[in-house]
C-alpha cells in the first residue's frame, strides 16, 4: 500500500533531474560558443585603423563596449582606435570602467565627438578626455559634468561634495597627464559649464578639431601624443584601411539585461513561474521557465551593482506566495508578499552611491506588483476553491454518501454502500432515538477503519447508495 505515494513521489520529481541534466550538458556544450562570442573580434593583421560608435548612455554594457573595443584594437593590427562620442552621459561607476581602461591602453585611442550636434554631456566629458586624443566636430558640445542623481535631481551636499571633489582629482589628473587645460575642464564639474567645439579647442581643454573622420585622420598622420603613463607615441594613419567593430553578442544582450526595468520585470516573471509551480507541483513547465528566467535575472543583476540586501525581501516574496497556496491565511501571506517585493526591489535597485546609475520607476514597481497580485489572487481563489471541493476518491469519498441498511443499527448493523456490504453502527447521538430497521436510509458521517459511523438520512437525500 505505501509502494503507490513512493511512486508517485520519483514521477513527480523526474522532470526536474532530466532539466538538471539537460542544463548541466547544455552549459558545458555552450561554454566554448559563449567563450567565443564573448571575445573581441578578430582582424588581420596587416595596419589598420579601428572605429567604434559610442552613441549611448555611459552604462555598465557601455563599459564593458569601450572595454572590448580596445581589446580588440590591441591584438588584431591597429595602430589606433578611434572612438566616436555622442552621448548624454551616465553613471559613475561605468565612467570610471571606462577611464580605466582608457588609461590603461597600450594603442593610440583618439575620441571623436561627433556628428554635428552630438555631445560629450556630463560622464560623456570624461570618455572622451580620458583618451590621449580628444576631437570634436562642428556644432558639438562638451561638458556639464555636475554630479546628479538618475532623474537629474541635485544630490545632498555631504554626497555631492564627495563626488565633486573626486571628479575633479580625475580631471586635473587626466587634462595634466595629456598636458591639456585643467582649470577650464574642471568648470565642467564645479559650474556645470559647457563648451562648444571652438571653446573647448580655444581654452586647451582638447586636442584637435576636425570637420569630418577622414579629415581628422588626415591631421593625425604623423601625430605625436603621451599616453597616460608618459611614454609618447606616433600615429601613422595614412593608406590604412578603416574598420568597423561591430559590438559583440554578449554586448548587445548585455545592453538589455544591464536595463534594471527589464531586470525588474525578469524577476517578476520568475516569480510567477515558480509560484504556480508551488500551486501545482508537477507542472515542470512553470517551474523550469521560472528557473531559467531568475538565473536570467541574476547574470543581469550582477553587471548593475545593486544593493544585494533588497534580494532577500524579494526572494521572501515568492516564499510567501507559495505558503499562502497551502496554508489557510485566506490571503494575508500574499498581502504581505507584494509589500516584500515593492521594498526589496525598492532598496535592490536602490543606486546608493553609483551616481547617475538608472533605477526603476515606481510607478513600474507599483504596477507590475499589483498584476502579480492579481495572479495571485486568481490562483488562491482556484486553490481554496479545490480545498473546499467534495473529495471524490478514497474513503474520505464516503463522507455524506447515503446507505441502506440491510441489517438492523442497534447500535451495530449491516448497510449497503455501491453494491458492498458493509458493517456500520448508529452515531452515539443517533443511537439515543433508537435503532434502525431493515429498509432505512442512513448518511455517513465518518469512516473509521472499515467500518461506517451512520445517522438517519434526512427525508429529501438524494444520493443513495445502492
Amino acid at each position: 500500500m505505501r509502494s503507490t505515494p513512493t511512486a508517485t513521489f520519483v514521477a513527480t520529481r523526474q522532470p526536474w533531474r532530466q532539466v538538471c541534466l539537460l542544463a548541466l550538458a547544455l552549459l558545458l556544450a555552450l561554454g566554448p560558443l559563449v567563450a567565443f562570442i564573448a571575445a573581441p573580434t578578430a582582424h588581420a593583421d596587416a595596419p589598420h585603423i579601428d572605429l567604434m560608435a559610442f552613441q549611448r548612455d555611459v552604462d555598465p554594457s557601455g563599459a564593458r563596449a569601450v572595454a572590448d573595443a580596445i581589446t580588440t584594437a590591441e591584438h588584431d593590427g591597429a595602430t589606433l582606435l578611434v572612438i566616436t562620442v555622442d552621448t548624454p552621459g551616465g553613471d559613475l561607476d561605468s565612467l570610471n570602467k571606462i577611464v580605466q581602461a582608457e588609461l590603461a591602453a597600450t594603442i593610440p585611442i583618439a575620441t571623436y565627438v561627433s556628428p554635428q550636434a552630438a555631445q560629450a554631456a556630463s560622464a560623456g566629458s570624461f570618455v572622451t578626455l580620458a583618451a590621449p586624443i580628444a576631437a570634436m566636430a562642428p556644432s558639438t558640445r562638451i561638458g556639464a559634468a555636475s554630479p546628479v542623481d538618475a532623474a537629474g535631481n541635485d544630490l545632498p551636499a555631504t554626497l555631492k561634495s564627495k563626488v565633486e571633489q573626486d571628479l575633479e582629482a580625475l580631471m586635473r589628473s587626466i587634462q595634466t597627464d595629456y598636458h591639456r587645460s585643467v582649470a577650464p575642464a574642471e568648470a565642467m564639474i564645479t559650474n556645470a559649464t559647457a563648451y562648444t567645439d571652438s571653446e573647448a579647442m580655444s581654452q586647451g581643454i582638447i586636442s584637435l578639431q576636425a570637420d569630418s573622420l577622414s579629415a581628422l585622420l588626415g591631421q593625425l598622420d604623423g601625430y605625436t601624443g603621451v599616453y597616460a603613463s608618459g611614454a609618447s607615441f606616433t600615429v601613422q594613419t595614412a593608406g590604412l584601411a578603416v574598420e568597423t567593430l561591430q559590438p559583440s553578442i554578449a554586448s548587445v544582450i548585455e545592453t538589455f539585461l544591464f536595463d534594471p526595468t527589464v531586470l525588474f520585470i525578469l524577476f517578476v516573471i520568475a516569480a510567477i513561474c515558480i509560484y504556480l509551480e508551488l500551486a501545482h507541483p508537477g507542472a515542470t513547465v512553470p517551474g523550469v521557465v521560472g528557473a531559467i528566467t531568475l538565473v536570467i535575472f541574476l547574470i543581469g543583476a550582477v553587471g548593475i551593482s545593486p544593493n544585494w540586501g533588497g534580494l532577500a525581501l524579494m526572494f521572501l516574496a515568492i516564499l510567501l506566495l507559495g505558503i499562502d497556496t497551502r496554508a489557510p491565511t485566506h490571503g494575508v501571506l500574499s498581502v504581505g508578499a507584494l509589500i516584500s517585493l515593492v521594498v526589496g526591489a525598492l532598496i535592490f535597485f536602490d543606486t546608493g552611491s553609483n551616481v547617475g546609475a538608472a533605477t526603476v520607476n515606481l510607478a513600474v514597481i507599483v504596477g507590475v506588483t499589483a498584476g502579480v497580485g492579481l495572479v495571485a489572487l486568481l490562483v488562491l481563489r482556484y486553490s481554496v476553491g479545490a480545498q473546499r471541493r467534495r473529495v471524490t476518491t478514497g474513503t474520505e469519498s464516503y463522507i455524506g454518501q447515503v446507505v441502506t441498511v440491510i441489517e438492523p443499527l442497534a447500535p451495530l448493523g449491516r448497510v449497503n454502500l455501491l453494491g458492498e456490504n458493509w458493517i456500520a453502527k448508529l452515531s452515539p447521538k443517533a443511537s439515543e432515538a433508537g435503532p434502525l430497521p431493515v429498509g432505512s436510509r442512513a448518511r455517513i458521517v465518518r469512516v473509521e477503519g472499515l467500518m461506517l459511523v451512520v445517522e438517519p438520512a434526512p427525508v429529501a437525500a438524494t444520493k443513495p447508495g445502492k
